[in-house]
């Protein structure tokens, strides 16, 4: 599957905003809605959505990412979360799938707004307030100095910066030259505000308790890459302890992006589990 392709907008592809936020929708079906991971935005969903027809999909970027309106501080997870929400209902997407932060925020939808949440598919999946990977705690505090350093001009470097190892966030793609390219093409355009003004703060505040989780009513499905950083393993792990309706499953040579690592390998899952009858409690 060549990279090089997935830079261009996908046949029939279209894209508008709603509430501020830049929104692309490709294909036809019931509405899936895509929200992605820190510093990426939703064009890198398209190689899965060729894979998974029968659906349309809507990637939103989320608030200071793509082309959407800047991520104000103060912003909580379930203020975010609501405003997604609100693409969702627009949207009429009742299906969510979330990559790494991303699942954060469809953790929340799926707490606070069950009627747009009947099936999750979460990849390397992090509920709030679970424990940190200490590499990656390190390496947000090395760009916040660089940033403050060099200001803007660090664009470029800040993108090779939160790309480069460990943390493990973009190991995996070392195997995929084109995806890492157009990975860090996203990222290198990013415009690292919440560096600046502090608002990514008030989105890592909440936790996701156990007795949250098992409020969760949505069919879930958690995917980690067989690669990814222990603390993902983990998550996954509390999300089939605690969430009533939570099947796990590993993605074999993947790390910790396996929705973008190997997307032919995962399409089948996410298809099955999005076409799935939504179950019920006994």
């Amino acid at each position: 599957m060549s990279g090089d392709r997935f830079l261009l907008p996908l046949p029939g592809e279209l894209a508008h905003t709603h509430d501020g936020l830049r929104l692309r929708s490709h294909g036809s079906g019931p509405t899936v809605l895509w929200v992605h991971g820190y510093t990426m935005d939703s064009t890198l969903w398209r190689p899965l959505w060729e894979l998974l027809p029968g659906f349309r999909h809507v990637g939103v970027d989320l608030p200071g990412h793509g082309g959407s309106a800047p991520l104000e501080p103060g912003v909580t997870l379930p203020g975010l979360a609501a405003r997604i929400t609100g693409v969702a209902r627009a949207e009429g997407a009742t299906r969510l799938v979330g990559l790494s932060f991303g699942s954060t925020v469809a953790l929340q939808m799926a707490l606070d707004a069950p009627d747009v949440a009947d099936r999750l598919v979460l990849g390397a999946p992090t509920p709030s307030g679970g424990p940190p990977d200490p590499a990656a705690r390190k390496r947000y505090i090395e760009l916040l100095m660089l940033r403050r350093m060099r200001g803007a001009e660090a664009a470029g470097g800040l993108a090779d910066l939160w790309m480069s190892a460990p943390p493990d966030i973009f190991r995996g793609t070392e195997r995929h030259p084109a995806l890492r390219a157009r990975i860090r093409s996203v990222v290198a355009r990013h415009s690292w505000a919440e560096l600046d003004n502090g608002a990514m703060a008030a989105l890592s505040a909440p936790v996701h308790t156990p007795a949250d989780l098992a409020g969760i009513r949505a069919d879930t499905l958690a995917l980690t890459g067989s690669a990814d950083m222990p603390v993902f393993h983990a998550n996954a792990a509390t999300l089939a302890e605690n969430v009533p309706r939570c099947a796990t499953a590993v993605v074999p040579d993947s790390g910790h992006l396996p929705f973008l690592e190997r997307p032919e390998e995962v399409a089948t899952a996410i298809s099955t589990q999005l076409d799935r009858s939504v179950w019920h409690l006994a």
